[in-house]
C-alpha cells in the first residue's frame, strides 16, 4: 500500500516538475513580477510534494491476511492489528508482524522405556500463532522463535514422559495407543500453556526400536502366540472331555431313571394285578357268600312254609342278620318246635334230592334264629 501511495506521489511530483519547468521558461521570457510569484508558488508546491513523498508512505501500514501486527508506541506495546490498512505516525509507532498461518516443525529424538530400551521418535507438530495473545507474545517472548523453542522443549519432555511410563514390550504391543497418547499430550500441553500458540494437530510418524530388539520382540510375540494357541487348544480339549463326561453322566442318569421307571412300572403292574386278583377273589367270595345266604334264606323260607310259620328278618348296622320264626299265634317258635320242623323239612328234601346242606344258625331260648354268615 505504501509503495502504491509513493508511486502516486512521484507521478504527481513529475507532473508538477514538468509544469514548473514549462512555466519557468515562460517566466524567463517575460521577466515580470507575476512570473516571479508563480515561481515561488511552484517551488512551494514542489517542496510540499517532496514532504509528502517522505512522510506519507511511512505512515501507512498494511497487515496482510495470515498476519497479525503488534503496535509499539515509543517502544511500548499498545495494541494488535488484524489484517487491514492503518494510519500511524511512523516516527513514534512501530509495527511488528507475526505470521498466523499454520506452520509445522519436525522433532526427532530418542526416549527410554521403563526397562531402559531406546525408542526413536519422529513427530510433526503443526502450530500457529494465537492472534488473541499477540500482545502477550510481543511483550513476553519478543519473537516466535523463542516460543517455538519452548514448544519443542515441551514436546521433548512429554514424549519422553509417555515413553518412560511403560516397558518396551508393552510399547511394542500398543504402538497405536502410545502414539495417540503422545499426540494428545503434546497438543494439550501446548494449548493449555502460555505459549501464545495453538496446535491443531500432532503426527507421530515414527516410534521404533533397534532392529535387534524388534527381531527379539517379534520372536517373543510368535512364541507367546503359539503358547496362547496351545492354551486355547488345551482348553478346547478339556471342554470337549468335560462335555463328553457330562454326556456320559447324563446318559447314565437317564438309564438309571429309565430302569427305576421300568421297575416302578413293573411294580405298579404287579400291584395292580395283585389288587385285581384280590378284587376277583373278593368278588368270588362275595358271590359264594351271596349264594350261600340266598340258599340259607330259601331253606328258612321253606322251613317256615312247611310248618306254617312266619319269617321275620332283621339286619343290624354291622351287617349281621337275625331271623325270627313266628307261629300262627304270633309266638316265637321254640327250639323243640324248630327241631321237629327241621326234621320235617329234611324229609321233604330227601324226596327232592336235596344235598342236605342247611344254613348254620343258632337258636336262642327266646325262639330267635340267628343266621351266621360264613
Amino acid at each position: 500500500m505504501a509503495i502504491k501511495v509513493t508511486l502516486f506521489i512521484l507521478l504527481g511530483l513529475a507532473i508538477l516538475i514538468f509544469a514548473g519547468l514549462t512555466f519557468w521558461r515562460e517566466c524567463e521570457a517575460e521577466e515580470n513580477d507575476a512570473s516571479r510569484i508563480s515561481v515561488f508558488i511552484f517551488g512551494g508546491l514542489f517542496l510540499a510534494m517532496i514532504g509528502c513523498i517522505v512522510l506519507i508512505p511511512g505512515n501507512i501500514h498494511q497487515v496482510d491476511t495470515g498476519e497479525v501486527a503488534v503496535v509499539r508506541h515509543m517502544g511500548k506495546v499498545t495494541c494488535a492489528r488484524e489484517p487491514g490498512v492503518y494510519w500511524d505516525w511512523y516516527f513514534t509507532n512501530d509495527y511488528e508482524y507475526y505470521d498466523t498461518k499454520i506452520q509445522s516443525t519436525e522433532i526427532v529424538t530418542k526416549a527410554y522405556t521403563s526397562d531402559a530400551q531406546t525408542v526413536d521418535l519422529d513427530v510433526i507438530i503443526q502450530y500457529q500463532v494465537d492472534k488473541s495473545q499477540a500482545e502477550y507474545l510481543a511483550t513476553t517472548y519478543g519473537s516466535t522463535s523463542s516460543v517455538e523453542s519452548k514448544m519443542e522443549a515441551v514436546a521433548f519432555d512429554r514424549m519422553k514422559s509417555v515413553i518412560g511410563q511403560n516397558d518396551a514390550e508393552y510399547t511394542v504391543r500398543n504402538r497405536s495407543t502410545i502414539k495417540a497418547n503422545i499426540e494428545e499430550t503434546i497438543a494439550s500441553a501446548v494449548n493449555s500453556g502460555n505459549y501464545c500458540l495453538f496446535v491443531p494437530s500432532v503426527d507421530l510418524r515414527d516410534l521404533s526400536f533397534s532392529d535387534s530388539y524388534e527381531a527379539a520382540a517379534e520372536a517373543r510375540a510368535v512364541a507367546n502366540q503359539k503358547l496362547e494357541e496351545e492354551k486355547i487348544n488345551q482348553a478346547k480339549e478339556l471342554a470337549l472331555a468335560e462335555n463328553n463326561h457330562k454326556i456320559e453322566v447324563e446318559n447314565a442318569k437317564a438309564a438309571a431313571e429309565a430302569a427305576i421307571e421300568k421297575a416302578n412300572a413293573e411294580a405298579e403292574v404287579a400291584r395292580i394285578k395283585a389288587q385285581a386278583d384280590q378284587d376277583v377273589a373278593k368278588i368270588e367270595a362275595d358271590t359264594a357268600l351271596y349264594a350261600g345266604q340266598k340258599q340259607a334264606a330259601i331253606a328258612v323260607q321253606r322251613l317256615a312254609s312247611i310248618n306254617g310259620w312266619t319269617v321275620v328278618t332283621t339286619t343290624e348296622t354291622d351287617g349281621t342278620q337275625y331271623t325270627k320264626l313266628y307261629k300262627p299265634d304270633e309266638t316265637l317258635v321254640t327250639a323243640e318246635e324248630l327241631q321237629k320242623g327241621t326234621e320235617k323239612l329234611l324229609e321233604v328234601y330227601k324226596y327232592e334230592k336235596w344235598d342236605g346242606k342247611l344254613p348254620t344258625y343258632q337258636m336262642g331260648d327266646s325262639g330267635i334264629v340267628t343266621v351266621v354268615t360264613p
